[in-house]
C-alpha cells in the first residue's frame, strides 16, 4: 500500500483533547501529524468557556483544600451514573470499565495538568467567582461532593488572568508549532486503513481537493475530533428527545462513529452530551451560529412551559436544567417541557444587558417577543410559534396559558419577597447564588438590593413590557 504521508502518531481534530495527545506523544520523541476536517483549527474548543473540570489539582492544594480521592469518586458516581450508585459497593455500583474511567480520571487529570504546565504548553489559572471564592461545582450540595470548591481551571492569559477557549487554542497551537507538528487542515479523515493481520496501521484521508489520500500511522492513530451534534440523523436515533443544534463546530458530524463502527468497534453512551439550552428561532436560521443559553441572568426572570408553569430552578446548571426538555406526557403524547419561554421584565432587561442572551440597550434582536401586558405577550409568542409550526410539530400555547402564566408570576413574586421558592429552591444553594446569579452588567447600581432575602430572585414587575425568548434543548457536543 502506497502513502502519502507517514508519522508514527496521527491524530484526528484540533481541538483541546486532540493537542493534548498530540503534544503527549511529540515530547515524548514521537513524529506527529494532526489532521483537521475544518477550515480552522481549534474545534469546538475555539467556541467554549474553555474550562475544564480538574479533581486534586495544585491550585487546591496550594489553598489548602482537600479534595479526597474517595469522595470525590462518590461524587463522580452518584452525579454520573445515579441509576447505578451504590456507596457499599467497591466500585460504587458502576462497571469495571465507567468505574475505572473515572478513577483513572481522579488519579491522572492534575497530572496532566501539570505536565502540560511544566512543558511549556498550557499555563492553568483556578476560576474565582465574583464573590471572591474559588468556584463551586454544578452540584456543590450532593452529600457526597463534601462542599469541594476549586476544581474549576482555565488558561491564563499574558495578563496573567482567565482566558477563555480562544486562549487555550492559542497556548496548545504555539506549542504544537515549536515541536514541529504539522497540522494540516481541509483533511477530514474518511476510513480507518488496517494489515492482514487487522492492525490499525493509518488513515485514507479526503483532502482539500477532495482526492483520497492515504497516510500511515507507525504506531497509533488517536481520535480527538468530537461527537455528531451536526448529523441530523444521528441526532435523531440516539438523543433522548428533541434537540434544536449546538455550539459545536460545524465539522462535529459523527465521522468517527461511522469509520469505528466500519471495524467493529463497540459503541457506548451514544444518548449521551453536555447540554444546553438553546435559543430555537435563531438556532433554525443559522444552524452553525453559536445560540445557547448557558445562564439566565437577573433576578426577574423565570421559564415557564407551554401551560404557563415553571418547570424547573431557572439557576440551575445548563446541562442539567436541559434535561427537563425531555419529559414526556403519557396522557398527550407529547413532549410537554419540548419548548419553554423565558419570561422578564424591563428591569432584568436593562440590568443584565449584554450578557446573552440580552441585546444590548438599543439593539434589535428578532428572538426577543415583546408585549406590554402578560395577554400582550401571550399573543406574541403564538404568532412567533405558528411560524415555527412546520419545524415543531405544531408545538402551540395550551389555552390556558395567558391565566397560568399570571398565577405563575404572582406566586413565584411572593417567593421572591420572603426569599424562598417553595417549588424549585432557588437560591438555596452556592452554585444558585455564585456561578449562575452575578451582578448586574450596568455599573453603578444598588445591587443584591437592600433588605433582599434570596438576590437570586426578584418581583416581576406589576407593569410591562415584559419579554420572551423561545428555547430548546440543545447541546454543547454530544458524547
Amino acid at each position: 500500500m502506497k502513502f502519502d504521508e507517514v508519522a508514527d502518531i496521527l491524530v484526528v481534530g484540533s481541538g483541546a483533547a486532540a493537542f493534548s495527545a498530540a503534544l503527549t506523544a511529540s515530547i515524548r520523541g514521537g513524529k506527529v501529524l494532526m489532521l483537521e476536517k475544518g477550515p480552522i483549527i481549534g474545534g469546538t474548543t475555539l467556541r467554549s468557556g474553555g474550562g475544564y473540570w480538574i479533581p486534586n489539582n495544585r491550585f487546591q492544594k496550594e489553598l489548602g483544600i482537600i479534595d479526597a480521592k474517595e469522595d470525590a469518586l462518590r461524587y463522580m458516581a452518584r452525579y454520573s451514573y445515579p441509576q447505578l450508585y451504590n456507596p457499599e459497593d467497591s466500585r460504587l455500583g458502576l462497571p469495571e470499565n465507567e468505574f475505572a474511567l473515572i478513577e483513572t480520571y481522579y488519579d491522572r487529570a492534575a497530572e496532566a495538568i501539570d505536565f502540560l504546565a511544566d512543558c511549556g504548553a498550557l499555563q492553568s489559572i483556578q476560576e474565582i467567582n465574583w464573590t471572591g471564592k474559588p468556584q463551586v461545582d454544578y452540584m456543590d450540595h450532593l452529600p457526597e461532593n463534601k462542599a469541594v470548591r476549586g476544581r474549576v481551571l482555565y488558561a491564563r492569559n499574558a495578563d496573567g488572568k482567565q482566558g477563555f477557549g480562544g486562549e487555550l487554542i492559542r497556548q496548545l497551537k504555539a506549542k504544537a508549532g515549536k515541536q514541529g507538528i504539522k497540522v494540516l487542515t481541509n483533511h477530514r479523515a474518511s476510513k480507518i486503513l488496517r494489515n492482514s493481520m487487522e492492525e490499525v496501521i493509518g488513515l485514507e484521508v479526503i483532502g482539500p481537493d477532495q482526492k483520497n489520500l492515504k497516510f500511515r500511522a507507525n504506531r497509533a492513530v488517536i481520535f480527538g475530533s468530537g461527537g455528531y451534534t451536526h448529523n441530523s440523523e444521528l441526532m435523531l436515533h440516539f438523543q433522548p428527545g428533541p434537540s434544536f443544534g449546538g455550539c459545536a463546530a460545524p465539522t462535529n458530524s459523527g465521522d468517527f462513529i461511522k469509520m469505528a463502527g466500519a471495524i467493529g468497534a463497540k459503541l457506548g453512551n451514544m444518548v449521551g452530551a453536555f447540554r444546553a439550552e438553546i435559543i430555537v428561532e435563531e438556532a433554525l436560521a443559522d444552524p452553525d451560529g453559536v445560540h445557547n443559553v448557558f445562564y439566565i441572568p437577573g433576578d426577574s426572570v423565570i421559564e415557564v412551559n407551554r401551560y404557563g408553569r415553571r418547570i424547573m430552578n431557572e439557576k440551575r446548571n445548563y446541562n442539567d436544567r436541559t434535561m427537563t426538555h425531555f419529559v414526556w406526557d403519557p396522557q398527550r403524547a407529547e413532549w410537554s417541557n419540548m419548548l419553554v419561554f423565558m419570561i422578564f421584565d424591563q428591569r432584568t432587561a436593562t440590568l443584565w444587558q449584554g450578557f446573552p442572551p440580552y441585546p444590548v440597550k438599543g439593539v434589535d434582536a428578532s428572538y426577543i417577543i415583546t408585549g406590554d401586558s402578560w395577554g400582550e405577550l401571550t399573543l406574541a409568542i403564538t404568532q412567533h410559534l405558528s411560524k415555527l409550526a412546520s419545524k415543531t410539530g405544531g408545538f402551540s400555547l395550551d389555552p390556558g396559558f395567558e391565566d397560568n402564566l399570571k398565577h405563575t408570576v404572582s406566586r413565584f413574586n411572593e417567593f421572591a419577597r420572603t426569599g424562598q421558592d417553595k417549588d424549585f429552591g432557588r437560591g438555596d444553594y452556592n452554585y444558585d447564588r455564585e456561578w449562575t446569579t452575578f451582578p448586574p452588567t450596568v455599573p453603578g447600581v444598588e445591587w443584591p438590593p437592600a433588605g433582599s432575602l434570596n438576590y437570586t430572585m426578584y418581583p416581576l414587575s406589576d407593569q410591562g413590557p415584559y419579554y420572551a425568548i423561545i428555547l430548546g434543548a440543545g447541546t454543547l457536543d454530544t458524547n
